[in-house]
């Protein structure tokens, strides 16, 4: 069965990025699931913040730094995510509003040439931050659409600000950056923090449309005995009389009475905690460690956006932190799951978050890498092709780590022979000398205990036979350097036979 079949949300199509960070100018197509995966400084987190920005309704100009710029220059920084199906904008016009459909968010960063009038500190920078129409411009001016009078109502980049713009559809997104900690707490942006303001707007509308039938306590009634109850167990008198002298005092400056709350009655979550309730004991989960954090926090997340029918798209830096090897396979299943409905990216060096995914048409696999020209992102379907079962773990491990594996030069060698159809290393050393590979190693063969005469052998012979047989010590092994150099010979020949 296709996945793709399976995809119940809308999600990002394509994302370009330019002058951020390490990137110059990027663009690339993303899936359900798209993972990127390379070596440390090649990008990966910046993409995956870049995402975080663009999507973030919350004021961003103070979060932005200098290095945010792309080699410290002041060329503008941009970043434009487009999607697969429209949402929709709703604009005021006068008593009314205006129905606009968009596909995309652009976000564009200049620094700023000099301080804001009248102000000693000012942000270093100056935003445009605005969703995008799914057609064209109509002029210079921006859009325009025609009223029911007749008339035309036109609009622009500022109408269409992210932050002030009122949109239906349009997916919340979550990210989970390397301080796990912080999702599950009280904060700008935290994931908890999204929840429960959410949380206090429903309490706070159920309490303002409650009816008390006769004869029962409304809620503040309840509020006010619970917090009785609560100075019942310490000394009562002694917090009694701090009060007391507390209100004597303010009668002079005529402030009424002073009383002690435990519970917001407009914001009750203000102050509310996921935990382990044990007995006697309420445990936060923020003290099971910060990878479990994650998980607990990201499983909260999709629970309610599928009661509430929302569409999320979550973030995730390196969801291998802190998990064993065991919670990263289940984590890595419960993704592909959970991104049939809602889209993940997720930034990673760990093979247990792409070893599964290279057949699932769900997943984009891609890899960032320091090229000449800068940090490169690549589809894998669009640079390998070693093998017909291309990408494999080995060849994806090489191309985005630099990491030469015995699995994969198994591959390279075993791929070779039956292409060649030579299917003794004798016959494969004759077309590897035919190919112009001089025999530069040692063999030594065991038989029957005994050491036979060494017999000449190419590199990628050696090494091959050194894999296969690590019971022969005799022959010292070979070098991470000789691997590696006997891959590369191998690659060569693989493309051009």
């Amino acid at each position: 069965m296709d996945n793709q079949q399976n995809y119940s949300g809308m999600k990002i199509s394509k994302l370009s990025i330019s002058n951020f960070r390490c990137i110059k100018d990027q663009t690339f197509n993303s899936k359900e699931f798209s993972i990127f995966i390379g070596d440390n400084a090649t990008g990966k987190t910046s993409i995956i913040e870049a995402v975080n920005y663009a999507l973030s309704p919350y004021f961003l100009s103070g979060r932005i730094k200098h290095t945010d710029f792309y080699a410290g220059s002041d060329d503008p920084i941009a970043i434009k995510i487009e999607f697969d199906e429209n949402f929709t904008a709703s604009l005021p016009d006068g008593y009314i509003t205006q129905k606009i459909e968009c596909n995309g968010v652009y976000l564009e960063i200049k620094k700023r040439d000099k301080a804001a009038a009248g102000k000693a500190f000012s942000d270093i920078v100056v935003l445009t931050h605005y969703v995008i129409p799914n057609r064209p411009k109509d002029n210079d001016k921006g859009w325009e659409i025609q009223r029911k009078s007749g008339t035309k109502f036109q609009f622009d980049e500022r109408l269409l600000a992210l932050s002030q713009v009122e949109l239906e559809k349009f997916p919340k997104s979550f990210y989970f950056g390397k301080n796990r900690e912080r999702q599950l707490q009280r904060g700008f942006n935290s994931s908890i923090s999204s929840v429960f303001d959410d949380f206090n707007w429903r309490f706070s509308k159920g309490i303002r449309d409650e009816k008390v039938a006769e004869g029962e306590e409304n809620f503040f009634a309840k509020k006010s005995i619970f917090e009785k109850e609560i100075i019942s167990k310490i000394d009562e008198a002694s917090l009694k009389k701090s009060f007391e002298a507390l209100n004597n005092k303010l009668k002079n400056f005529e402030v009424e009475n002073i009383d002690l709350s435990f519970i917001d009655g407009n914001a009750p979550f203000d102050h509310a905690f996921l935990s382990q309730k044990l007995e006697k004991l309420d445990l936060p989960v923020t003290t099971l460690g910060s990878g479990v954090e994650m998980i607990i926090s990201l499983l909260f997340l999709e629970t309610l956006a599928s009661l509430s029918k929302e569409n999320i798209i979550v973030l995730i830096d390196e969801p291998e932190l802190h998990l064993h090897p065991h919670l990263q396979e289940k984590l890595v299943q419960y993704l592909i799951e959970f991104s049939k409905a809602n889209q993940v990216f997720i930034s990673t060096h760990s093979p247990y978050f792409f070893k599964n995914c290279l057949k699932n048409s769900q997943i984009e696999l891609l890899i960032t890498k320091n090229t000449d020209a800068g940090i490169a992102v690549e589809n894998t379907g669009s640079q390998f092709g070693l093998f017909p079962w291309s990408p494999s773990w080995g060849e994806i491990n090489y191309s985005a780590y630099d990491l030469p594996t015995i699995e994969f030069h198994n591959e390279l060698y075993g791929y070779i022979q039956e292409e060649q159809k030579k299917y003794t290393i004798d016959q494969v050393e004759t077309y590897f000398v035919g190919k112009s590979i001089t025999k530069s190693k040692k063999w030594t063969e065991i038989k029957n205990g005994q050491a036979q005469q060494p017999q000449d052998a190419t590199l990628m012979t050696f090494v091959r036979n050194s894999i296969h047989h690590p019971e022969n010590t005799s022959n010292g092994g070979y070098t991470p350097q000789e691997l590696k150099s006997s891959i590369d010979e191998m690659i060569k020949l693989v493309k051009n036979p």
